[in-house]
């Protein structure tokens, strides 16, 4: 674990609200809660402090995650950043959301199946997509929902709130690059992991939204900690007063932290949290083969 210019960052008894990352950060590499995690995750509540997943996925794909977590009826950020709220029994309490132009949506899913790559639309608590391919399979099996097909009148979707473009093709990597370069007016995309073009309407990104929640909130930035570990993450790094970094995050992502913690793979959020005196050790060390808490 490493630090930079933590003298100038927020005393850890200041903390009032952490934000985390959850594919990369919060969940082990292969998409389960580590026990130290869960550990550290509770101490935090225990203590009053409020925790905010923050996330490209879906609110469907995030609630196993929460459920596990204890987090259920917490305010969470999904869609990376495009929507904003917290679940009230069967429904969703919306204090934020955007939504991307319909003719940009209709010309993003045409350049991604022109090039032979993955495409799905997002659309509230739905996930739809053109055609059930392999990385949508592979999707599937990690955030558990049921991947619906796009109808013949499409324009009586509901509005879209992302769009995810991807492959598990390197050798179409480079057509992935070339539509990111040439994205629609209106729209913006970052990469969650090398492969995953999250598409969101422009000015959505997760730091805007926890913007909008700590304003809700009436909660200062400044006395917010955040850990992420992707491209994607970097806005929610630079918007609160204690950003932290995976281990295994890229240079521009470690750079834009105060601190740079172990990877998801070495309990990386649990440790991090324990050396900033914001939850105490775990009672017994986790092992990424054995002992990880399924979701």
């Amino acid at each position: 674990m490493s630090s930079a210019g933590l003298g100038g960052a927020i005393c850890a008894g200041a903390v009032v609200a952490v934000a985390l990352d959850v594919d990369g950060t919060l969940l082990t590499p292969r998409h389960v809660v580590a026990p130290a995690t869960l550990q550290a995750v509770r101490s935090l509540q225990a203590r009053g402090i409020l925790v905010v997943l923050a996330t490209s996925r879906s609110p469907s794909g995030l609630l196993p995650v929460q459920e596990h977590l204890g987090l259920a009826h917490e305010w969470f950020v999904c869609y990376q950043g495009a929507l904003v709220g917290r679940r009230r029994g069967s429904r969703i309490e919306v204090l934020a959301e955007h939504v991307i132009d319909p003719a940009a949506v209709k010309a993003v899913e045409a350049a991604a199946l022109a090039s032979g790559l993955s495409v799905g639309r997002y659309s509230g608590l739905d996930w739809f997509v053109h055609r059930f391919d392999a990385e949508v399979a592979s999707q599937a099996a990690i955030t558990r929902e049921t991947p619906q097909p796009v109808p013949a009148g499409a324009d009586l979707l509901p509005p879209t709130h992302k769009v995810l473009v991807t492959t598990d093709d390197t050798a179409l990597l480079p057509d992935l690059d070339a539509m990111a370069a040439a994205l629609p007016a209106g729209v913006t995309g970052s990469y969650s992991h090398r492969n995953f073009l999250e598409i969101t309407a422009a000015g959505v990104d997760k730091g805007a939204a926890l913007r909008t929640l700590a304003a809700h909130l009436r909660l200062p930035l400044e006395r917010f900690a955040a850990i992420g570990d992707g491209a994607n993450d970097l806005e929610l790094l630079r918007s609160v007063g204690l950003p932290i970094a995976m281990g295994h995050a890229p240079d521009q992502v470690r750079e834009a932290a105060v601190l740079v913690t172990a990877t998801n793979a070495d309990d990386g959020v649990a440790r991090a949290l324990v050396a900033l005196g914001l939850c105490s050790s775990p009672t017994a060390a986790s092992s990424p083969d054995s002992t990880e808490v399924p979701q």
